[in-house]
């Protein structure tokens, strides 16, 4: 077998996504909104790094960079993750097979699935960097950021039932880190 490349250097925008997400409780809010609403983790994310850097999206900007992930999350990404949820839960059996050998490829189609979504946020960076406007004069980023998911949630069927509750939990959560002036490198 050929051996992988290795990956390319994350951008900021992939490397606040994966500081983020590692925060504790971060994973499963971010699960709950996935999985309860059909959001997408690497948006909300992209949204976070937004704020954290001082700018924010508008509703024309976060549905832009909706559908600039779409075809990439429904295609590749979406995918991975079924196949890993039914490699670690009830896969087929196969005559030989032991039940734990697919729940240990399952784990590696998580790097798989990780690595889809890394490429993801790397591909949105310069989107986001074109469709993300300075804050307000006043707004902090946790302002900001509640704000931006307030847009994804209509986005998302006009804020389907207990998405604030999502959203409260989202800014709870990974939102504590984004105070006002708190500034990132961009490079």
């Amino acid at each position: 077998m050929p051996s992988p490349m290795p990956p390319p250097p994350l951008t900021s925008l992939g490397r606040h996504a994966h500081a983020v997400y590692g925060r504790p409780s971060a994973r499963e809010v971010c699960l709950e909104a996935q999985d309860g609403h059909g959001a997408d983790v690497v948006l909300i994310l992209a949204f976070h790094h937004a704020a954290a850097t001082g700018r924010r999206l508008d509703a024309h900007g976060i549905a832009a960079l909706d559908a600039a992930a779409a075809g990439w999350r429904a295609e590749i990404v979406r995918p991975l993750r079924a196949l890993r949820r039914r490699l670690r839960g009830a896969a087929p059996g196969m005559a030989g097979m032991a039940a734990d050998r697919a729940r240990t490829i399952g784990d590696g189609v998580l790097g798989l699935e990780i690595a889809a979504e890394t490429a993801m946020l790397d591909a949105l960076a310069p989107a986001l960097d074109g469709l993300a406007r300075p804050l307000a004069s006043g707004e902090d980023g946790r302002t900001a950021f509640a704000r931006m998911l307030d847009l994804y949630g209509q986005l998302l069927v006009a804020c389907p039932e207990g998405w604030a509750r999502v959203r409260d939990g989202l800014v709870a959560s990974i939102g504590p880190a984004i105070p006002r002036g708190e500034t990132e490198d961009r490079a």
